[in-house]
């Protein structure tokens, strides 16, 4: 059987084309690609750590986080359509440690999601930065969480102005929470993207509990 030389190298040029395509391009069958450009304590600095007070009362902590979609193809002559809207639909936050304890329950908090209202995204304009940023407020640990096992198991170790572990709490747990963001365009077709951040649980001591008295008699 006969191949003829013009056959060959379109067969090689087409594998070295699809070996070439890079991986940020074939993540999802969209137009789009989505990130999570940071995440912070809600009113918080963009990369710090959350730390999240286990004591009773309890209280939610919540987290902002930025959001990125940008365009695959960034031809400035290509058009914009109407129909091209990206809604974020919900969110997910899984817990786990970095020496592998993982068990939801027992070592970390269970997984959470949550809905994020079908925030709506103008997609970008091509060409320019051809980008549009958005900041969605969610909540990374829930109320019940902090009366569960494993949170719960902290409530009573204080923590001292010198960092040492006050008994009979467990004392402070680090876990990182993977952030995930699911949104959909309008023809149904399904984007998320991932970010991390430390999230440190511990029975912190009140501040103004802590403070010293001033003034005397």
């Amino acid at each position: 059987m006969k191949v003829s030389c013009a056959a060959m190298v379109a067969v090689l040029a087409g594998l070295v084309t699809a070996g070439c395509t890079p991986d940020w391009a074939t993540t999802n069958s969209t137009p789009y690609i989505m990130e999570i450009s940071g995440i912070a304590p809600a009113g918080g600095s963009i990369g710090s750590a959350i730390m999240s007070d286990v004591s009773v009362p309890v209280i939610n902590d919540d987290a902002d986080v930025n959001v990125n979609i940008f365009r695959k193809n960034n031809n400035p002559n290509m058009g914009v359509s109407p129909v091209e809207h990206i809604y974020l639909e919900r969110y997910e936050v899984r817990y786990f440690r970095s020496d592998g304890r993982n068990q939801e329950g027992v070592d970390v908090p269970y997984r959470i999601t949550g809905p994020l209202g079908n925030i709506r995204y103008h997609t970008p304009s091509p060409g320019g930065g051809g980008e549009v940023e958005a900041t969605v407020s969610i909540t990374i640990v829930r109320h019940q969480a902090k009366l569960e096992p494993p949170l719960r198991n902290l409530q009573g170790g204080l923590v001292g102005d010198t960092g040492a572990v006050q008994l009979p709490g467990a004392g402070v747990l680090t876990t990182i929470a993977e952030i995930t963001i699911h949104g959909r365009t309008v023809q149904g077709q399904g984007l998320e993207a991932k970010g991390n951040v430390q999230v440190t649980f511990a029975d912190f001591p009140d501040a103004a509990a802590a403070a010293p008295a001033t003034g005397g008699q």
